[in-house]
């Protein structure tokens, strides 16, 4: 039986992630933090999920949540989800809120996955998935902050593909484009978290010798730019 690690798995992506999971034959290990209503009731629901609390923007907090993951054996997938959005211009954002961003988003990912490596290496094929997003590539006004850390979010899973492939170890960047997880004004033109929870599974679910280096997804629907008024269409 494999074992999972999703972090932000009580609301959201992360919430969806676990349970598209959880029909599965694995041991699912998810965190949260403000959360436990939603974490306990999942936990109630399915027999092979358990929940760790842990406000990975607290780094103490994330070497307690990687030792109490490590007591429960090797892990063979590590999905990286917990992060935030957070819709403001540059000049508009505080510092907390830029803060907020900068350290969940990539500083506890990165930290967390640098001390799960160890039981990372004891699997036969571990395999990280670190979810991105298309706004690495877009670039919106109001979404500086975001892009820069999801930038380096991709970032880093191509050197570490580059560094662990070598032992085995696979790593995938899923860039989602719009997940309808905040309320937005417009869902029906937004991934829906199931979607992208479906996504995950089947990355997870390929051969070991298997490796899906980046996957871009999208509603057909999503804005785009239009065309300029000088190019003919």
């Amino acid at each position: 039986m494999k074992h999972i690690v999703v972090t932000g798995g009580a609301k959201g992506i992360g919430r969806a992630i676990v349970e598209e999971l959880a029909g599965g034959d694995y041991k699912i290990t998810a965190t949260y933090n403000g959360s436990k209503t939603a974490a306990d009731e999942l936990a109630a629901k399915y027999s092979n999920v358990e929940f760790v609390q842990a406000d990975l923007q607290d780094r103490k907090a994330v070497a307690r949540c990687a030792e109490e993951i490590t007591k429960r054996g090797p892990v063979d997938v590590l999905v990286n989800n917990a992060g935030v959005y957070i819709p403001k211009s540059f000049a508009k954002m505080t510092e907390a809120e830029l803060l907020q961003q900068t350290d969940l988003n990539f500083t506890a990912l990165a930290l967390l996955t640098h001390k799960l490596l160890p039981a990372l290496r004891q699997a036969e094929a571990a395999l990280i998935i670190n979810i991105s997003s298309q706004a690495v590539h877009a670039r919106l006004t109001g979404e500086a902050v975001y892009s820069a850390v999801k930038a380096g979010v991709s970032t880093l899973s191509y050197v570490l593909r580059a560094e662990l492939n070598p032992e085995g170890i696979r790593v995938t960047a899923i860039e989602p484009f719009g997940v309808n997880t905040y309320g937005m004004p417009e869902p029906s033109n937004m991934i829906l978290p199931g979607e992208l929870a479906q996504t995950v599974r089947y990355v997870v679910e390929l051969p070991d010798h298997l490796q899906l280096d980046t996957v871009g997804m999208s509603h057909i629907k999503q804005t785009r730019p239009t065309y300029p008024e000088w190019i003919e269409h």
